[in-house]
């Protein structure tokens, strides 16, 4: 357990992965679950959000109006796998358990994190209130076509993913990546995309995920952006939370 001016953070692990749990000083009654890129480290008891100069400046600001936050590693390269989804909602029923939090909660993720969170809510849809994305990966096949350019780093991706959903590397197209269909999600949806974003590109991964969306009638909102996305955009993703809290007895 650590204790700052802002926050306690308290710390224990699920299945071998870190994860870290930051209470207010004054609690509001809600929680949000923040979910980083793939190469954004959780330890024991620190994080790549919480250690940043400018996300770090979102996660403080929802500190201070009394969210609750919640972080894990999810195996650090998951890529929307059953483990991780799973080992999401572990954390979740850990945090329910431990803290007195709404039981509807809003996501925060960043890149690839998306895609876990996104997987996770098509398991358990009736949980989250609304979901606040930067450069989000919303799309895996999308993402594992458009790596095949760089043949070096594509051999590492399919390892990688080959691992996280616990197949043979020589299976992954046929058993992960052809079967992959666009996800839809009932939670409100704000998307945050850097233009420039070099790896989740917003005409191949935040623009036809607004349009499903859209099409199924869900609420989804895409701002494009130059960079730095943070801090300029902290006040509207916390204005877009609030707005999404009126009803205490289910995820709206």
């Amino acid at each position: 357990m650590h204790n700052s001016e802002q926050m306690m953070t308290r710390t224990f692990t699920l299945d071998g992965e870190p994860c870290l749990i930051h209470v207010p000083e004054k609690p509001n009654g809600f929680a949000v679950l923040y979910i980083g890129d793939s190469h954004h480290y959780v330890e024991s008891d620190r994080s790549f959000w919480m250690d940043h100069p400018t996300r770090s400046q979102l996660l403080y600001t929802l500190l201070d109006e009394g969210y609750t936050l919640f972080t894990t590693r999810l195996y650090e390269e998951s890529y929307g796998s059953e483990r991780g989804v799973y080992l999401l909602n572990q954390m979740y029923q850990a945090v329910r358990r431990q803290e007195i939090v709404n039981p509807y909660i809003h996501v925060v993720a960043e890149g690839m994190g998306a895609l876990n969170v996104l997987r996770w809510q098509q398991k358990h849809p009736e949980i989250v209130r609304s979901n606040v994305f930067f450069s989000p990966c919303t799309n895996l096949k999308e993402y594992y076509g458009s790596e095949r350019v760089n043949q070096l780093y594509f051999k590492r991706l399919r390892k990688q993913v080959a691992r996280a959903y616990e197949v043979n590397e020589k299976e992954v197209q046929e058993r992960v990546i052809v079967p992959f269909k666009p996800i839809e999600v009932q939670a409100p949806v704000f998307i945050f995309h850097d233009i420039h974003h070099s790896d989740y590109d917003v005409q191949k991964q935040s623009r036809p995920f607004e349009e499903s969306q859209r099409q199924v009638g869900q609420d989804v909102h895409l701002h494009v952006s130059v960079p730095p996305l943070f801090p300029r955009v902290i006040s509207k993703a916390r204005s877009f939370l609030k707005s999404h809290e009126t009803d205490l007895q289910s995820a709206k």
